[in-house]
């Protein structure tokens, strides 16, 4: 690679990694820290908010399919700067808002268009089509620069809204959008590829079980995960924290994720993908009940560690797990369950809502997460029964056809 092929690598790795801090800190972590001043400055109810940001998840996951079609057939500009655009004029309208019907369908919008067009699914893909030859190592900066969206953006929005109020701070997150994303939405372009040919079967290859379980462990993970990214300021705050104190936690929390991915590949070499993925499980959940059952500080850093490694763990075992279990159906299986992931993680986030209205705390929400969590593990468990069952009828198979050779 010569001097400017070096240049250009750093440089679209780079962009692309502070795109994504831009992507999920003003929706993924921002909101979050938005809820308690939204409901206590307009009386909207936590779970509408919670729905709100439910909604933006769903929608998402028609616009992830919308924008990966997009990005194989016209390279992913158009993709990133529609996102943009999309988003920025989304926190625009937001912060005009004077009902909280305009805001739920404003923020649905803004939330859809940047969770799917400018998520990990986006720029990892990206940066794949770009450097196919060092893809781990591009990957890696990419996700390295990504994982401070947490540790960014939860102090800083804090910040804004105690300073400015919310709706300045909406207006000031757009600015941010095209600071942050504009570069790489202009600067990186990859170029669109040949569509492939579809396979026989991969109409009904969900139903096989070692794909549909796995698919549910996931979707049983990402909506407990999506429950507790949203309300952690909340839950932490609940504790008897100033805002300033639960934000700059929950921003602590992201870069425990930094952690989890540094220890991710000697984990794997002692508890194998599935003994680490049922790992992060544990930490995610017992993060959560200490939350319930403990106070104060020591709690919070508790959940601050065990819910920054876990995070941290399962982003890419997700893709070594899918990988395992979907073979050369990779592409197609990997779209349906990103799809059952969104609905899955708007449902935990807005009934995680609803449960704090009803109980006016965290404690059921919080022992929810935990056994969604336990629910993950199981099915997760189910599906390496099955995952081993095939291997072992494909070892049989083989060895059947080696001594018909013979």
């Amino acid at each position: 690679m010569g001097i400017g092929a070096r240049v250009r690598y750093w440089r679209d790795a780079s962009l692309l990694g502070v795109a994504t801090i831009g992507a999920y800190g003003v929706v993924n972590y921002g909101f979050g820290v938005f809820i308690d001043p939204l409901h206590e400055d307009t009386g909207w109810s936590t779970g509408t908010l919670s729905f709100a940001f439910s909604a933006g998840v769903l929608l998402s996951g028609a616009v992830a399919f919308l924008a990966g079609r997009t990005l194989d057939r016209h390279g992913s500009r158009p993709v990133m700067l529609t996102a943009l655009v999309v988003g920025g004029l989304g926190f625009l309208a937001a912060a005009e808002a004077r009902h909280v019907a305009w805001f739920v369908a404003c923020w649905a919008v803004t939330g859809g268009a940047i969770a799917g067009g400018l998520y990990y699914h986006v720029t990892m893909a990206t940066t794949s089509r770009l450097y196919s030859e060092r893809r781990a190592a591009a990957i890696s900066v990419l996700t390295l620069i990504g994982a401070f969206a947490s540790p960014i953006f939860n102090p800083l929005v804090a910040w804004m809204v105690e300073a400015w109020g919310w709706r300045d701070a909406l207006r000031a997150m757009a600015v941010l959008m095209v600071i942050l994303v504009g570069p790489a939405a202009f600067l990186v372009r990859s170029q669109p590829v040949p569509a492939p040919p579809r396979r026989a079967g991969e109409r009904g290859a969900w139903r096989e079980p070692a794909v549909w379980r796995l698919m549910l462990a996931m979707c049983l993970g990402a909506g407990a995960a999506s429950a507790l990214i949203l309300h952690q300021v909340s839950a932490i705050r609940a504790l008897g924290l100033p805002l300033a104190t639960a934000a700059a936690l929950g921003g602590a929390r992201g870069l425990m994720q930094i952690p989890g991915r540094l220890v991710l590949a000697p984990l794997i070499g002692w508890l194998g993908v599935h003994g680490t993925q049922l790992l992060a499980f544990a930490l995610l959940a017992a993060g959560a009940a200490a939350l319930v059952f403990a106070d104060g500080l020591v709690a919070a850093w508790f959940f601050v560690v065990a819910a920054g490694v876990a995070i941290g763990l399962s982003s890419p075992l997700t893709g070594l797990l899918s990988a395992e279990a979907f073979g050369a159906r990779l592409g197609t299986l990997s779209g349906m369950q990103q799809a059952a992931m969104s609905v899955a993680s708007a449902g935990g986030a807005w009934l995680a809502g609803l449960a704090v209205d009803r109980t006016g705390g965290y404690g059921l929400t919080l022992a929810g997460i935990a056994l969604l969590e336990a629910g993950a593990a199981a099915a997760l468990l189910w599906q390496r029964r099955a995952l081993r069952a095939n291997q072992s009828a494909k070892a049989s198979v083989a060895g059947v056809e080696a001594g018909d050779a013979r």
